[in-house]
C-alpha cells in the first residue's frame, strides 16, 4: 500500500503540489491519480495533472484531462490553455491556436494564452501577430519577466534590434540580471555591430556557464566579425564539442564565417 493511499484528497493534493514545486511531475501524477480515484471530477486535480503530464511529455493524456474538465466546465480558460500547449507539442498548431483563442474568449485576462499563442506564432514565423500577443501578455502580467523576454526575442527576429536591446536592458533593470536576458542583450549588440560590447557580455556569461554551446558560438561569431579568426576557430571547435550537429549547421550557413570557408581547420571542424 502506498505511503499516501489512506490520506484524504486535500492532503494528497497538498503533497502532489509539493512534488510539482520540486520539479517532480511524475510523482505528482501518481498522487493526482489517487485524488481522482476518490473524486473523479476534482477540477483542480485534473488541471494540475494535465500540467504534470505535459512536463513528462504525455501530451495525449494531458489533452484527455482538459477534455474531462471542459465537458463539465466549457469556459475553463486553464483547461483550454493546457489542451493548447499539449496539442502544440503534438505538432497540431492550428488546433492549439483554436484552444488558446477559446481560453481568451473564456477569460480575456488569461495572460498565459496570449503568451503561449504568441510563442507558437513566433515559431511559425508570424512575428507581427506574435508581437501583438506578447505585448498583451506583458500588459496583463507586468510582474512576470518571461513575456517581456519573449517580446524582445520576437523583436530581434523581426530585425528590430535597437528596440529589442531596449527591452532586454529594461528587463534587467526591473528584474535584475538573468542569463537569458543577458545573452539576448549580447545577441542584439552583435547584430548592431557592437561586437566588443557583445563579447564583454558573452565573456561574463561563459565564466558562469562554461558548457553552454550557444554562448561559446556567439563569442566565436563576434570574434570572427572582428577578424580575430584564430580565436574564432578555437571557440567554434569548443562549441562544436558541446553540440556538434546544431553548431556545425549554424556555422556552415553563417555569413560571418564565409571568409573562413577556404580555411582547412574551419572546414574540418564544421565538416564542409
Amino acid at each position: 500500500m502506498g505511503l499516501f493511499s489512506r490520506r484524504d484528497p486535500e492532503d494528497l493534493m497538498h503533497h502532489a503540489m509539493l512534488f510539482m514545486e520540486k520539479g517532480q511531475p511524475k510523482g505528482a501524477v501518481g498522487l493526482f491519480n489517487q485524488v481522482l480515484k476518490q473524486d473523479p471530477g476534482n477540477r483542480e486535480a485534473l488541471y494540475h495533472k494535465g500540467l504534470a503530464l505535459i512536463q513528462i511529455r504525455k501530451y495525449s493524456d494531458a489533452v484527455t484531462c482538459s477534455e474531462i474538465i471542459l465537458d463539465r466546465h466549457p469556459l475553463d480558460a486553464g483547461a483550454h490553455n493546457n489542451k493548447g500547449v499539449a496539442l502544440a507539442e503534438m505538432g497540431n498548431p492550428q488546433s492549439a491556436v483554436e484552444c488558446y483563442d477559446d481560453a481568451i474568449k473564456a477569460d480575456p485576462k488569461y495572460y498565459e494564452s496570449y503568451f503561449n499563442k504568441g510563442v507558437l506564432l513566433a515559431k511559425l514565423g508570424d512575428h507581427q501577430d506574435a508581437l501583438d500577443l506578447m505585448e498583451k501578455a506583458v500588459r496583463l502580467n507586468r510582474k512576470n519577466p518571461v513575456p517581456l523576454l519573449h517580446k524582445g526575442i520576437i523583436l530581434g527576429k523581426m530585425h528590430k534590434n535597437k528596440e529589442a536591446l531596449r527591452v532586454f536592458e529594461s528587463l534587467e533593470r526591473r528584474f535584475g540580471s538573468h542569463p537569458d536576458a543577458s545573452f539576448q542583450r549580447g545577441i542584439q549588440l552583435a547584430e548592431l555591430g557592437e561586437h566588443r560590447k557583445a563579447i564583454a557580455v558573452f565573456d561574463d556569461l561563459v565564466e558562469k556557464h562554461k558548457d553552454n554551446a550557444n554562448i561559446i558560438y556567439a563569442l566565436a561569431r563576434s570574434r570572427a566579425a572582428l577578424l580575430e579568426y584564430n580565436l574564432a576557430i578555437s571557440l567554434l571547435k569548443r562549441a562544436v564539442s558541446k553540440s556538434p550537429k546544431v553548431i556545425r549547421a549554424w556555422a556552415r550557413e553563417e555569413e560571418i564565417f564565409k571568409p573562413l570557408h577556404g580555411n582547412e581547420q574551419f572546414r574540418k571542424i564544421v565538416k564542409m
